[in-house]
């Protein structure tokens, strides 16, 4: 991850200043600068140099996220942050982003790295959510992703489409085995919530020992739309504006808004957009809300902090 940020970065036209321990990342990242003509673009730092950055990047894993972050707001500084999600796995490191921001004058300066938000066919979407329909219904099913490694990114896509709302956590159920990491000794929750507010209503099933594809569906008066990972369809339904048939011929004079396969930008292109100003990602409380949503669904779970994913 650390690699894509990096490569967009350098892609908007940044020199870039990477601290790494692994020996074997800075020359992946040589390799594949020096294959574009851009190794000259990057170097490597052993400690965290004291000046000012236009932008900084933290894409180390969760546990370490924290200390990195204030180690270098205490020896350096820059005029935008972006942080990987999650910002931790221990709420209390969740807290205490919030307390630093508030602190160092930085919350305003600090994105936290929701994707989706810069998925601009998810635009019609969300000004319908919010806007042109008094509720939705949201359902996203999985196999295993795990609720704090990717889940949450669909957390704060609900919280996106509710304008919002923080959700009361109905239901929680988490799984008896763990999701196992790609990303070394990080385990991971299955499980399946159900989550109500005054905007929306969201079930969300992440199953731990199944290896389904994530399936996205929302809807509301008149609307539907769902986004299937197996190919990356999208399609984006909704009745006729001059319809006279009842609710109860459901799918009548329904017409497709939008359908084809959901071309959804690159980690570099994210970063390269972010760092120029083109795109905007979660703000710091709009990552707040998310990540306490995460752990109100973890203790209705059953489950007790601090916790362990990345």
């Amino acid at each position: 991850m650390g690699r894509r940020h990096l490569m967009g970065l350098v892609r908007a036209g940044f020199d870039v200043t990477a601290m790494d321990p692994r020996d074997s990342s800075v020359e992946l990242a040589q390799r594949q600068l020096a294959s574009e003509g851009a190794a000259g673009r990057f170097q490597r730092s052993a400690e965290i140099p004291r000046r000012h950055f236009d932008v900084a990047v933290f894409a180390e894993t969760s546990d370490h996220r924290w200390r990195n972050f204030d180690a270098f707001s205490r020896a350096a500084s820059a005029d935008r942050y972006l942080i990987e999600k999650p910002l931790s796995a221990d709420p209390a490191e969740v807290e205490a982003f919030a307390a630093l921001g508030a602190e160092r004058g930085l919350a305003g300066r600090m994105s936290v790295n929701f994707t989706r938000r810069a998925w601009t066919a998810l635009a019609p979407l969300v000004e319908r959510c919010q806007s042109a329909t008094p509720r939705f219904e949201m359902t996203m099913t999985s196999g295993a992703i795990g609720l704090g490694c990717n889940g949450i990114h669909f957390l704060d896509l609900f919280l996106l489409l509710s304008g919002g709302e923080m959700p009361a956590v109905r239901y929680a159920r988490l799984d008896p085995e763990l999701v196992p990491s790609g990303r070394g000794a990080f385990p991971d929750f299955g499980g399946t919530a159900l989550l109500e507010g005054t905007r929306g209503t969201f079930f969300l099933s992440c199953a731990a020992t199944s290896s389904a594809p994530r399936m996205l569906t929302v809807q509301g008066d008149h609307f539907r739309a769902w986004i299937d990972d197996h190919d990356g369809g999208w399609r984006m339904i909704e009745r006729a504006p001059d319809s006279a048939l009842p609710n109860y011929r459901y799918g009548a004079d329904y017409r497709t808004l939008a359908e084809g396969r959901l071309a959804t930008p690159s980690m570099e292109d994210i970063t390269r957009d972010w760092s120029l100003g083109k795109t905007k990602l979660a703000s710091l409380p709009e990552a707040l809300a998310a990540h306490n949503l995460l752990f109100a669904i973890l203790r209705a779970g059953g489950a007790r902090p601090p916790y362990r994913f990345t």
